[in-house]
């Protein structure tokens, strides 16, 4: 329901032009966990075809587990530290910090 929400609310901000962690940081923590994980669902699917070893690292560092909430968080952090970058490309650069397997 949330990311369905956040989905009509936020339709295409994080495509926009200009679109910055400043501009994430103003949203509803529930609506920053949707992007999160809607970023982390399309980067899992994007390198299942063209990575599937950091596909597999994705799942294992960010789906599995008991504390997603606590990856969100950090996640955020990272995010709200960059204000002046894009959130995908920030949550990006941390994939490929967490998953540098290629």
């Amino acid at each position: 329901m949330v990311l369905a929400t956040t989905a009509f609310i936020h339709p295409q901000e994080s495509s926009a032009d200009g679109f910055t962690g400043a501009d994430f940081a103003r949203w509803s923590i529930e609506s920053q966990d949707s992007y999160i994980q809607t970023s982390m669902t399309m980067a899992g699917v994007v390198f299942t075809r063209t990575e599937p070893q950091i596909a597999t690292c994705i799942n294992d560092w960010y789906f599995s587990g008991d504390r997603p909430e606590a990856r969100n968080e950090t996640i955020r952090g990272t995010i709200t530290r960059h204000l002046h970058h894009h959130p995908a490309g920030v949550i990006l650069a941390m994939i490929l910090e967490e998953c540098p397997e290629r």
